[in-house]
């Protein structure tokens, strides 16, 4: 045999080797392994999701039904899962939706799911909301949710009704606990005095002399007054000359209380206190040729507005404004003198604040002179004066904040160290009263029989 024959023989054999070697059959892309009620160990790699589900559904004689609309390429890997959710996650790897409907799987899209049956892969749960705004914990919880979630606000209600899977629906459980607690309520007891100066004190009473005499301790800064005559001072209130000095020009006839309001509000939410006259002038508007008229009001007198909140250390974040004024309406127009002061602080639970410098000076005028003859038109000005008196005025505040709870659980606590005493105190008296109600022998009347 030639060269050249014996070259053309040995590329037709690999020609034929060739063939062969391709007409062989591949190795399966599927490979499952346990089940029979066992767990399963899956192995798929670029399979159609119908072939996948067909070769499980033989193995394990099972239903499964393939929506339509659902096909595509999908490659998995489990190791050592339940046949349910095997079934579940080849699912969702393709992103469709398992359902279980009467022993049978159905495999649908997204959109499908949980339209045809209760049994579905979400739950639906009625969630009230007590302390927060319904819709503004519904936009957190959008945040939170899965592909198939939904959230129904009713808002008349306080109510959410979440459907969603049940990992998702825990979660979501878990964030409106955590979001919706009770708010904290907190007490404000608060003293607003009027003090009348004298010439000494013609810029204000130095509190500071009290503060920092007899080893006193506080705190003192300007609060954003426009001059130092009428600057807003505050303090911290932890020495008891300030009520020694109150309670000093008060015997001088030099304080007068405003008022002292005490209340209790929740956290978070403004809470106000007013005493004091609302004056009435009308208001005309005209938009577009037509004109308007309405009444408003103008509020002179004490008012008292806060709002706090508690921190996670237990003290009280306090917004506070206390103002005093006086009002009149001329010609129409409101006219206001007002005493006011606007301040944010920190404080200890049952800590005082003292707010002064609020200062504000009064015109008075009267008439004096020779009685009877002061009066008569014409000539009283010839009886009689006129003085203009003025009258300098500083407001200070005496203001002390409680985290409610607490307090009830000091005066609890208080109670249960003194009931020991006070049982003790009881005894004592029912002691007494036994002494004091024995019956002393008395003499037997003639005739009388003895009893035994």
């Amino acid at each position: 045999m030639t060269f050249a024959r014996r070259q053309v023989a040995c590329r037709i054999l690999c020609v034929a080797w060739w063939s062969i070697a391709s007409a062989s059959p591949a190795a399966s892309p599927i490979e499952i392994s346990g089940g029979g009620g066992q767990p399963l160990s899956i192995v798929a790699r670029d399979t159609p999701i119908a072939e996948v589900y067909e070769m499980l559904a033989r193995r394990e004689q099972l239903s499964v039904l393939i929506g339509k609309g659902v096909a595509g390429i999908i490659s998995v890997t489990l190791f050592n899962v339940t046949l349910d959710q095997a079934v579940r996650s080849i699912a969702e790897a393709a992103g469709y939706v398992a359902e279980r409907r009467r022993g049978s799987y159905v495999i649908l899209t997204r959109e499908e799911a949980g339209r045809d049956s209760a049994d579905g892969n979400t739950i639906v749960r009625t969630l009230k909301v007590e302390y927060s705004d319904p819709q503004a914990i519904s936009e957190i919880l959008a945040k939170h949710q899965s592909r198939y979630g939904e959230i129904t606000v009713f808002p008349d209600r306080r109510m959410l009704v979440v459907e969603d899977l049940p990992d998702f629906l825990r979660r979501i459980e878990r964030i409106v606990a955590e979001i919706d607690r009770e708010p904290e309520q907190i007490l404000i007891e608060a003293k607003i005095l009027e003090i009348t100066l004298d010439e000494e004190d013609v810029f204000g009473i130095d509190w500071r002399k009290l503060f920092t005499h007899d080893d006193g301790d506080g705190s003192f800064g300007v609060r954003g007054q426009t001059s130092a005559g009428t600057s807003g001072l505050f303090f911290e209130l932890v020495t008891p000359n300030i009520e020694a000095a109150l309670n000093a020009l008060s015997d001088k006839g030099r304080v007068r209380t405003l008022s002292t309001p005490s209340l209790l509000a929740l956290e978070n939410e403004e809470a106000e206190v007013l005493i004091a006259d609302r004056l009435g002038f009308r208001v005309t508007t005209t938009i577009n040729e037509v004109t308007t008229e309405s009444v408003e009001f103008l509020e002179s007198g004490v008012i008292l507005r806060f709002k706090g909140s508690v921190d996670r250390l237990g003290r009280i974040r306090l917004e506070i404004h206390p103002e005093v004024s006086t009002g009149t309406i001329s010609d129409g127009l409101p006219n206001q003198i007002t005493s006011e002061v606007t301040t944010k602080l920190l404080l200890e639970d049952g800590q005082k604040i003292f707010i002064a410098g609020l200062l504000k000076d009064t015109l008075t005028k009267s008439r004096s002179g020779v009685p009877i003859l002061m009066d008569i038109p014409y000539i009283r000005f010839l009886f009689s004066r006129i003085e203009e008196l003025s009258v300098t005025t500083e407001t200070v505040v005496v203001i002390t904040a409680y985290v409610a709870g607490r307090e009830r659980q000091r005066v609890s606590a208080e109670k249960m160290r003194n009931m020991p005493l006070v049982e003790e105190e009881l005894g004592q008296r029912r002691i007494e009263k036994e002494e004091d109600f024995e019956v002393e022998p008395r003499e037997r009347l003639p005739g009388e029989a003895l009893q035994n």
